[in-house]
């Protein structure tokens, strides 16, 4: 193998791809670099000024429980930020102090716009500095950054949750908000902190006591609480059963058509809480994955690309059978276990000082949901 090709190459570095680097490090990879084409924590910089994590964050590690959001065992956000609920920018820079502390390699501002494999089988990835080889991919490019702008027709008129810098700029006295899970939620509360009166349009309520516990399939506690202010309010109505199929603009605003023939008016572009593409950045290397009916990468036992061996996801996206791991510390069960496959792949020895399997539950499976997560 050329002295030039990397062991493995991290595409991404939010908590998933630095998170795996860490790992990989312990499991003996020394040539691993994190590529982004921004920088760490990109995603979470993106965020409306207003949003926190939904998932609490607390310093407990002396009595063995690890901060929910910590991306290592040893870290804790809540330790660093001093905040229970990190805003975006805490956390990017949690992000980058743990990368700092374990001199994770980066190779940021750099955009990887293909996949493809060598004439001797290693990784050919195509970046906007240039071509760089590797033995093994992780593929850690997360949701955010890839939202659904055009769940039905008419979309494009509308504002998506990932395009909102802060929502003190909506100074409107009344809004549609569309989507009942966590981000139109969260738009919704925001906009009611800030004085307008808004209809939130739900399929379906994911808070009621029927609602999985999982909090991939049901809305966290954290926004139950201030969903329950803002109706206290009095300026949050609900309308539940409403499937968008169309927004239309007219001369008055904007109009949302349902599929049940209810029609919404708002003279302002109504906000999309409709999440993110499924599969994510694996959309960016769709043909190196296998997808399932429903479009969701296709993956071994080990989270490995069934059609592109060598190559792994890692982040919100993985799904096995019907555990959803689309929050931090879901996914980072999966760390260890991907690193010692990567390192078997390798051919590197076993590492003695590696956590024994198990130490985040790699592959536990306490994380069994029935649905599709909409996180």
């Amino acid at each position: 193998m050329q002295s030039n090709v990397l062991d493995v190459a991290v595409v991404g570095a939010g908590p998933a791809g630095i998170g795996m680097a860490i790992a990989l490090a312990r499991h003996g990879v020394r040539r691993c670099v994190v590529i982004d084409r921004h920088q760490v924590g990109a995603s979470f910089l993106a965020w409306p000024q207003e949003t926190r994590f939904i998932t609490p964050s607390f310093y407990s590690n002396p009595f063995g429980l690890a901060d929910l959001n910590a991306v290592t065992e040893t870290s804790s956000p809540a330790l660093s930020a001093g905040m229970e609920h990190l805003d975006g920018p805490r956390y990017a820079q949690y992000l980058e102090r743990v990368a700092q502390a374990h001199e994770v390699p980066l190779a940021l501002g750099c955009d990887v716009t293909g996949l493809t494999r060598g004439p001797r089988g290693e990784f050919r990835l195509d970046t906007s500095k240039g071509t760089a080889l590797a033995r093994s991919v992780v593929w850690a490019t997360g949701e955010y950054q890839y939202p659904d702008l055009r769940p039905f027709a008419g979309a494009q008129g509308c504002v998506h949750y990932a395009e909102v810098d802060s929502w003190s700029a909506f100074d409107g006295d009344e809004y549609l908000v569309i989507g009942g899970y966590e981000s139109g939620v969260d738009a919704a509360v925001n906009l009611v902190a800030g004085g307008a009166r808004v209809q939130l349009l739900a399929r379906k309520s994911t808070w009621d006591p029927a609602s999985p516990h999982d909090p991939s399939l049901s809305l966290s506690p954290y926004s139950r609480q201030r969903l329950y202010q803002a109706l206290d309010s009095g300026r949050l109505q609900i309308a539940f059963g409403v499937n968008v199929l169309e927004v239309r603009r007219e001369a008055a605003g904007f109009v949302a058509l349902a599929e049940d023939g209810r029609v919404f008016a708002s003279a302002h572009e109504p906000i999309l809480g409709t999440g993110f593409l499924r599969g994510g950045g694996a959309q960016l290397i769709r043909e190196c994955f296998d997808w399932t009916p429903d479009g969701r990468p296709v993956l071994s036992a080990h989270d490995e690309s069934t059609l592109t061996p060598g190559l792994f996801l890692a982040g919100p996206q993985v799904r096995q059978d019907r555990r959803i791991y689309c929050f931090i510390y879901k996914f980072r069960q999966r760390f260890d276990g991907v690193a010692r496959m990567v390192a078997q792949h390798l051919g590197l020895p076993a590492q003695d000082d590696a956590p024994a399997a198990g130490a985040w539950g790699p592959f536990g499976n306490a994380d069994c949901c029935d649905d599709a997560c909409e996180c």
